[in-house]
């Protein structure tokens, strides 16, 4: 199978970095490429930074920003993309995936990470600690940085809405009840819910098991919450 190699950064973003970077360091930087034409330099690092995303370039020029002096462009392109922990990875997706569950995009600081989570399942990731899912976390997200660029983050889904209440649903709740037995909890002046389990417990014959079991958890989920 072939890959299509990622398309050059655009011109005018490899030429507002480096003024930006200009701005920066000063004399510093221009002293750096001093010599070289201003249409190379910027055709180079458009070159060389192809596939980056604009948040990745954001990376860089932020960690720029505690360093006295200028990168070169490989040293860049590292701090674009800096080395990912993968433990400190898998939490920052289980976290991003917590979010994503209340229909937040989650904070996700490179898309591999996301991708490596799908890659791994969101089932597994919530209901298993690190070291249970280490070797397999490792190989997903180490296979996912191996291809060089990645698909956008999608927007999260929101949470649906319950569904609207209505008169059928009523009478299939309605029926549902008297099929057990508590069709009085609908009458009005009923003040107490569980009184239908205390009926069929007093006088269970003729009731399916399911039916008397489900009386007994009724009365003793209400003890629980009274004790």
């Amino acid at each position: 199978m072939t890959t299509t190699a990622p398309a050059a950064l655009p011109l005018t973003w490899a030429t507002k970095l480096i003024e930006r970077l200009h701005l920066l360091y000063g004399t510093r930087f221009s002293q750096a490429w001093e010599g070289i034409d201003k249409a190379q330099l910027a055709q180079a690092w458009a070159e060389e930074l192809a596939g980056f995303t604009g948040e990745e370039l954001a990376t860089g020029l932020a960690a720029c920003k505690a360093r006295p002096w200028p990168p070169t462009l490989p040293e860049f392109i590292v701090l674009c993309r800096p080395p990912i922990q993968p433990e400190v990875a898998f939490h920052e997706a289980v976290q991003g995936l917590l979010a994503r569950q209340r229909g937040e995009r989650g904070a996700w600081s490179h898309p591999a990470i996301f991708h490596a989570a799908v890659a791994v399942g969101a089932h597994d990731m919530l209901h298993a600690t690190y070291g249970q899912l280490q070797a397999r976390w490792g190989r997903a997200l180490a296979d996912i940085l191996a291809r060089g660029s990645w698909e956008p983050i999608p927007d999260a889904h929101q949470a649906l809405t319950a569904p609207r209440k209505t008169e059928a649903g009523d009478r299939e709740a309605a029926n549902a009840l008297r099929a057990i037995g508590a069709g009085h909890v609908l009458k009005p002046g009923n003040r107490d819910p569980r009184d239908w389990a205390r009926r069929i417990l007093a006088n269970p014959k003729g009731r399916t098991q399911a039916i008397v079991e489900m009386a007994k958890r009724a009365l003793e989920q209400h003890q629980e919450v009274v004790a």
